[in-house]
């Protein structure tokens, strides 16, 4: 089980971002109060407004409405997914939480068995305090990204995880990213702020490649329509431990590191290299 990354919440907003935009939200219904963040107006705020367009922020997915309406952001966590359906009958869903129906009976629905994720509504000023999100790996400067890491003992990989200081890299996107810059995850931050411009090379590279394919679906990840992600079968390193390196063909190895699996090649990611 995995949370949704950069390039699978890419594809949910381009899913949602022809059939919302300029629609009108007709009604607005959160049936579990516990999925609000801290500091949200309810759901409800949004009834009447206008979907002025659907973006993405991080690993979040932000709805803009015309003035002087709310925005809405919604987090997927680890299961949530956002789904369309259109004007029939509406089907029977387990875990179905939010439900917004817009005109001539278009619905989104937020569906989330394990609840991990949150909704916040909320004044767009209000969105850099509110949700402390950093910039993401298409926003982020080399010489930037080097002064984020630099002086830093932690892992490397640990940070690159932290949404604070870079945003929209999770599990997979790390492990894919240090990879392919030769980066062993257990060097110390300060160490790689070294390579911090291999780094955000990298990552964009494997990001786009992924979006492309429609991101990675392990098990719950879903796209508006309900497909699921391809890229799953063009990764390198995540969830190959015993695989050989497509590289070098040395065995993948995983480690552990802050509670998190992680995947790397032994021979192309050395320490201090």
């Amino acid at each position: 089980m995995r949370m949704p990354e950069l390039p699978e919440v890419e594809n949910v907003v381009r899913g949602l971002a022809g059939p919302l935009s300029g629609r009108t939200v007709a009604s607005a219904r959160l049936s579990r109060r516990d999925l609000y963040r801290t500091g949200s107006l309810s759901l409800s705020r949004l009834n009447g407004s206008k979907i002025a367009g659907v973006e993405r922020i991080g690993k979040a997915i932000l709805f803009r409405t015309s003035p002087p309406s709310p925005v809405l952001v919604v987090h997927l966590g680890m299961t949530g997914n956002l789904l369309l359906s259109d004007g029939g009958r509406p089907l029977r869903r387990q875990h179905r939480h939010a439900v917004m129906t817009m005109d001539g009976g278009l619905r989104l629905e937020y569906v989330d068995p394990r609840r991990f994720g949150f909704l916040w509504v909320g004044v767009a000023d209000d969105l850099g305090r509110s949700l402390n999100i950093g910039p993401d790996p298409f926003q982020l400067t080399a010489p930037e990204l080097g002064r984020r890491l630099a002086g830093r003992k932690a892992p490397v990989k640990s940070l690159l995880l932290d949404q604070r200081l870079i945003s929209g890299l999770g599990n997979i996107y790390v492990d894919e990213t240090l990879f392919r810059a030769s980066i062993h995850p257990l060097s110390p931050g300060g160490v790689a702020a070294a390579s911090a411009s291999e780094m955000l090379r990298e990552a964009r590279r494997v990001l786009r490649r992924a979006i492309r394919h429609g991101g990675t679906t392990i098990r719950d990840f879903r796209k508006a329509d309900g497909s699921a992600g391809a890229f799953g079968q063009r990764l390198a390193v995540y969830g190959r431990e015993g695989a050989p390196c497509p590289l070098c063909r040395a065995v993948i190895r995983r480690i552990v590191i802050g509670a998190r699996s992680t995947h790397f090649c032994p021979n192309c990611q050395r320490m201090g290299r």
